[in-house]
């Protein structure tokens, strides 16, 4: 059994101001959760994924692998496991922006979680990254709308 977590946001400003924002990993000052570390978003490129919790600057270390970043779709993506063939955990995260006219935007933002130990609750405080996931939605918005 998989678990998912999906939040929408519209942002008032244009596509392309998100998506600038959005891939610029190396200057993500708005995202107090989450914090990728990575040559750059590529398809391929393994990096370190840095997660608060709290967000209070107590930062959990995972390995990671983009998957699908295409700038055209406005699509960021991002994987990781545990275990053989990823059997205890596995994540696949996606970041999606959809132009809704020239100055509103709708961020898509999901994560497919899958493996043994999501389908018995464990491995993640999902209830915790189901916040956190809404704020990360919140602080981008924030910070976009306010340039």
């Amino acid at each position: 059994m998989a678990r998912f977590i999906l939040h929408e946001t519209i942002i008032n400003a244009s596509v392309d101001e998100v998506w600038n924002e959005l891939i610029a990993i190396e200057d993500w000052k708005w995202n107090r959760w989450t914090k990728l570390k990575a040559d750059n978003p590529t398809e391929g490129v393994k990096g370190k994924l840095l997660a608060s919790f709290e967000g209070d600057d107590t930062w959990k270390e995972y390995d990671f692998t983009f998957g699908r970043v295409s700038e055209s779709e406005h699509l960021l993506t991002w994987m990781g496991g545990a275990g053989p063939k990823d059997c205890l955990f596995s994540g696949y995260h996606t970041m999606q922006l959809e132009e809704m006219d020239d100055s509103r935007t709708k961020l898509i933002h999901r994560e497919k979680f899958g493996g043994i130990l999501p389908a018995i609750g464990l491995g993640l405080p999902f209830k915790t990254l189901d916040r956190n996931y809404l704020l990360m939605n919140e602080a981008l918005k924030h910070h976009v709308e306010c340039k």
